[in-house]
C-alpha cells in the first residue's frame, strides 16, 4: 500500500514490518446524529522506512489508513503492546 502524508510517500512494500501486536483507536463522526465515535482499527501494523520514518497502518470497516508517527509515539506503543520488540529496537529496560 502507498500512503502520501505531508508530501512523503510511504510504500509498505519497501518498508520493514516492525510489529503486528499494537492496537489503535480512531475517531469518526456519525453525521446523522452529529456524534463523535471511537473505534478500534483492524489489522494494525507498525512500519519503519529505510530513512527511519514510522508509519502505522490500520483498516476501518471501509478503507485502509496510514498515520505517520514520531519515535516517541512508537516507543509508547511498543512499551504497551510489544515489549520484546521495544527492547530489541531501543534496548532493554532496567529491572525493578
Amino acid at each position: 500500500m502507498i500512503f502520501v502524508i505531508d508530501n512523503l510517500k510511504y510504500d509498505t512494500d519497501k518498508m520493514e514490518l516492525i510489529s503486528e501486536e499494537c492496537e489503535y483507536t480512531y475517531n469518526w463522526k456519525f453525521t446523522l446524529a452529529n456524534i463523535e465515535m471511537r473505534s478500534y482499527g483492524k489489522d494494525v501494523k507498525l512500519w519503519r522506512s529505510e530513512k527511519g520514518n514510522w508509519l502505522l497502518t490500520y483498516r476501518t470497516d471501509y478503507v485502509s489508513k496510514g498515520v505517520k508517527l514520531l519515535e516517541e509515539d512508537v516507543k509508547k506503543l511498543l512499551l504497551e503492546y510489544d515489549l520484546p520488540k521495544y527492547e530489541e529496537l531501543f534496548g532493554a529496560l532496567e529491572e525493578a
